[in-house]
């Protein structure tokens, strides 16, 4: 049974600079990267608008570990990316930035991302593509059950929390049972189904 608990969702839709040290790496269709940045202004000002008190918000950050609120906030102010620029604005107005990603998890992907960037053949390079898909899905899984346990923990009585999180992410089946979750179809059409066909395809290929 649902509670009084209400969780929005907002999706993440990645830009050059989410991917940090790897960014430099990556291959960007201009075309995508821009309306990723348009999406982001967008998501600014729907948030920035919310009739809620920003003090007793607290917001999840899917990619932001699960570590001491001193570490949660260096990252979040050294951080350069859309996103994380309205984390600090969250902050700033007395938010609660709090991590969703467990320390083991982060490792376990950035090894495997940092195999591929750092592959010298092609050959090596789609090897380790491949040695990634392989566990890519189990990791993901393990990682929405890990934000689903964060948000029912930390999220208590009639609070309000959003969680920015990766579209690939199916963090609402495992919460919608135990508490309000929506997501904001004004932003991103009907659900996350639709930001999810125009760009998971796009991010896939970067």
């Amino acid at each position: 049974m649902q509670n009084n608990r209400h969780l929005i969702i907002i999706p993440v839709i990645h830009t050059r600079a989410d991917y940090g040290s790897f960014g430099s790496k990556i291959s960007v269709d201009q075309k995508y990267e821009t309306v990723a940045i348009r999406y982001w202004q967008a998501v600014s000002e729907y948030v920035q608008n919310l009739q809620i008190n920003f003090s007793e918000l607290r917001v999840y950050q899917d990619g932001l570990p699960d570590v001491s609120p001193e570490i949660v906030e260096k990252i979040t102010d050294k951080t350069q990316s859309p996103n994380y620029e309205l984390l600090r604005w969250l902050k700033n107005n007395g938010a609660h930035i709090i991590g969703t990603k467990s320390p083991s998890a982060l490792l376990k992907e950035f090894h495997s991302l940092q195999v591929i960037f750092n592959a010298e053949n092609i050959e090596q390079e789609q090897s380790a593509r491949l040695g990634y898909a392989k566990i890519s899905a189990y990791l993901l899984e393990e990682r929405d059950e890990y934000i689903a346990r964060k948000i029912k923990k930390t999220l208590l009585g009639a609070e309000t929390g959003i969680l920015f999180v990766g579209l690939a992410h199916e963090v609402k089946k495992l919460l919608e049972k135990e508490m309000k979750v929506t997501e904001p179809e004004a932003l991103i059409g009907s659900s996350s189904e639709t930001l999810r066909n125009r760009f998971i395809k796009k991010e896939r290929e970067q």
